[in-house]
């Protein structure tokens, strides 16, 4: 079992199966914020270090600090201590065709089962965001908008979300492939998302283990036979 929460690192990145990721590229860059809370951010701006512009982290949300200009920043939506949290660009520093994205690449060949959330962390009325999910990229799950979303919402819900025929559950993979969470902004200014992911993957034999494990059935079910 894969969790982005429990599986989550503040000393590397890739960390194991997972990436965390800017312009589909590793994020280098472990920096503090203003809050006081540090994460994975490559954005060089001023806003990208201040704001958290651009970064995917763990930790508390930013309420109840004092922005410069004097402004509290009020409660949260719904931000609890240790979610990730991701913050997509603003516009003005290309968030409409810049994104972020958190992936997943499979161990092995095998199935996976996916389960998880998208909701709004810290809403601000004139701020929105969007997502897609894919796998091996083709698009299994999108939302348009998570503007007032709490994590229990139905509508937050990947599986309430899925394109077509899609399922979450029994998904073939392959040695390699990539199951991708990509999000950017909806609107001029970026916002703060809160993202659960897990992944359950079950491996596929290789065929001479299947054929060792009929061979010792078939043998036991012989020896049974001879006992009676």
């Amino acid at each position: 079992m894969y969790s982005l929460t429990g599986d989550w690192s503040n000393t590397s990145n890739p960390h194991g199966c997972w990436s965390y990721n800017y312009n589909s590229s590793p994020i280098s860059i472990f920096q503090t914020f203003f809050w006081g809370q540090a994460g994975w951010c490559d954005n060089a701006s001023d806003w990208g270090r201040w704001l958290g512009d651009g970064a995917i982290f763990q930790g508390p949300s930013p309420a109840g600090m004092t922005y410069p200009w004097g402004d509290v920043i009020p409660p949260a939506h719904d931000w609890q201590p240790g979610d990730v949290v991701l913050h997509a660009l603003s516009i003005a520093y290309g968030g409409d065709t810049t994104f972020l994205n958190v992936t997943w690449t499979s161990p092995a060949e095998g199935t996976i089962d996916i389960t998880g959330q998208a909701w709004d962390a810290q809403i601000n009325p004139d701020r929105d965001l969007r997502w897609i999910l894919t796998v091996g990229g083709e698009t299994f799950a999108e939302r348009s908008t998570v503007r007032g979303l709490y994590r229990t919402d139905s509508g937050a819900q990947f599986a309430s979300n899925l394109l077509g025929a899609h399922t979450l559950t029994g998904i073939p993979v392959a040695q390699g492939e990539v199951v991708e969470f990509r999000l950017a902004t909806q609107t001029y200014y970026g916002h703060f998302l809160g993202l659960e992911e897990t992944i359950a993957f079950t491996l596929v034999p290789e065929p001479g283990s299947g054929v060792l494990l009929a061979m010792g059935l078939l043998a036991y079910g012989w020896l049974r036979s001879r006992r009676t």
